[in-house]
This record gives structure tokens, C-alpha cells and sequence, in this order.
């Protein structure tokens, strides 16, 4: 991916529900950060945010399913945001990250909100 700033990585992880595409900066290893990006646009949106972010912190970024390098899968809109936010807890799993700072912007801020929701503990 050719529009990537320089610092940032870009990786597909497999879940159990689809393969999503993640931003990351190498080398850092503090407490995660995972950024989710909003309506009509991609995880691309956070590389600035991930730059500034100071030590010890680890930026991710996520690409929701159907934007950026993320699969394409159905939605049921029936679910509301929940095919988001399930697809959220699997990349948290797949990253196998124990605790994570949630930051969202736009549907990405409600996908996140859906994310606590199901999920309070």
C-alpha cells in the first residue's frame, strides 16, 4: 500500500470472523491504542493521530469490514452496528491484546460504544 506515511506498517490479520487490515508503528509494545475510523473512510484516516502518539503507547488501526485492505463481507443491518463491533472483538482477540484503549470517530465512535455495550466487563 503505497499510502502509507513513513513509520507505519500495515498487516492482514485472519480472525475468526474475516481478515482485517491493521496499521501499526514496529517496535512499540506499551499499552495498545486501537483506533476506529468512520463512515466512508479507512484506518488511513488515523496515521497522523498514530505518529503523534507519544511512548509507551502502541497505535493500531483497524479497517472496519468492507473499507481500506479489510475483507468484504455482508452486513445485516438488522444488527446495527453489531457486525462491526463483533468484528472489532475478534481483531482485539487475534491481536491477543489483553487491555486496549478504544478510539473512535464517527460510526466508529458508535461501533466502539457497541463494542462496551456487549461486552462491560
Amino acid at each position: 500500500m503505497d499510502t502509507l506515511l513513513p513509520g507505519i506498517d500495515a498487516e492482514r490479520v485472519p480472525t475468526n470472523r474475516l481478515t482485517v487490515n491493521v496499521l501499526s508503528i514496529p517496535d512499540r509494545t506499551g499499552p495498545a491504542v486501537l483506533f476506529v475510523h468512520g463512515n466512508v473512510s479507512s484506518s488511513l484516516f488515523w496515521q497522523p493521530m498514530m505518529l503523534a502518539l507519544p511512548e509507551p503507547y502502541r497505535p493500531l488501526a483497524v479497517d472496519l469490514r468492507g473499507f481500506g485492505d479489510t475483507d468484504d463481507e455482508p452486513i445485516d443491518a438488522t444488527r446495527g452496528l453489531r457486525d462491526f463491533s463483533d468484528d472489532l472483538a475478534a481483531a482485539i482477540a487475534a491481536l491477543r491484546l489483553d487491555a486496549v484503549h478504544l478510539v473512535g470517530w464517527s460510526m466508529g465512535g458508535g461501533v466502539v460504544l457497541q463494542y462496551l455495550v456487549d461486552r462491560p466487563g
